[in-house]
């Protein structure tokens, strides 16, 4: 167990595992992280990783089979009720807006959290200015397009934000100018000392807008990287290989021993920058050998490491 600290304000995941049908299916193991205000965090993984798991533990609806979820020193976990006054959390499934308009959805929110008459009607306009879709305010929720259904799930979850916010999918469906704005919001709410939480599987969406991501495989965090500024990670050297004798493998430098995928007669290899020369001078002595017979050097995109980093067995 490795007991992760931070400030009051930060949100403390230790140690949280759960599993269902009497611990035969993992849905998480053992993560611990912590999450800071003013960040956007994305967690990503395929599909059965446990994203969605650790976001409803979060929010209370299910509780670890053991680990602490702490936030200003109280236990969510001991402290349901606690955890909800604190938290929004936007689903993966639409929100059922059948016999209310947009609006109504918006605004019905807004009354939930204590918000009513002119003020009400301002936080609904701004929202609906802010991701415009003002001109679909008055229609039926059940005549709106998928897309404008998630931006309404989005809009109420966001239009009277909790210190915490929990994003499943929030850009599924969502038309390209929108999703823009949504992440947009997004920042905007990070720069206001919020902690968001997203759960995506759009991979240029993360590379383009998050802080941060936390990569997910069968239940385990396998990688916490940082996206932007000097501590930028998630953009690494890719070297392809094609070879036609794999003996050549045995003669790796140390410096090299890194992850690679085996496909066919091809060799894809992850490297930092500093591991770069010596890869080109291994490869250029293999095909002195004729031991290669191709080779290409590229900066990788998070979709590349994604793949390497986790088997797909979901």
């Amino acid at each position: 167990m490795i007991e992760i600290k931070g400030d009051n304000k930060d949100l403390i995941i230790n140690a949280v595992s759960k599993s269902y049908k009497r611990g035969t299916v993992r849905a998480n193991c053992d993560i611990s992280v912590a999450l800071h205000p003013g960040q956007i965090v994305a967690i990503i993984g395929h599909n059965g990783a446990g994203k969605s798991t650790l976001l409803n533990q979060i929010i209370g609806i299910v509780k670890p089979d053991q680990g602490q979820i702490d936030y200003n020193g109280i236990s969510f976990i001991d402290n349901t009720k606690y955890a909800r006054s604190l938290v929004s959390m936007m689903p993966q499934l639409y929100a059922p807006l059948a016999g209310v308009t947009l609006r109504q959805s918006i605004e019905s929110i807004l009354h939930i959290r204590g918000i009513s008459g002119k003020k009400n009607k301002e936080l609904c306009k701004e929202i609906l200015d802010e991701l415009k879709i003002e001109k679909w305010a008055d229609r039926p929720g059940e005549k709106l397009s998928g897309g404008l259904q998630r931006l309404a799930s989005f809009a109420m979850a966001v239009v009277y934000p909790s210190p915490i916010l929990l994003l499943d999918e929030p850009t599924n469906d969502v038309d390209p100018v929108r999703r823009k704005l949504i992440w947009n919001y997004m920042r905007k709410l990070a720069r206001n000392g919020h902690i968001l939480v997203v759960v995506t599987h759009n991979l240029l969406e993360v590379e383009q807008y998050a802080d941060r991501f936390l990569l997910l495989n069968h239940g385990k965090l396998i990688q916490d990287e940082l996206t932007v500024g000097e501590h930028k990670q998630i953009s690494s050297n890719t070297l392809f290989v094609v070879m036609n004798d794999w003996d050549a493998l045995s003669n790796l430098p140390e410096s090299l021993e890194t992850r690679y995928i085996e496909e066919e007669m091809q060799v894809i290899f992850n490297l930092s920058a500093e591991q770069v020369p010596d890869a080109i001078a291994w490869v250029l002595k293999q095909i002195h050998e004729r031991k290669v017979v191709n080779y290409r050097l590229t900066s990788a995109t998070l979709e590349a490491s994604y793949g390497g980093l986790t088997d797909g067995n979901e």
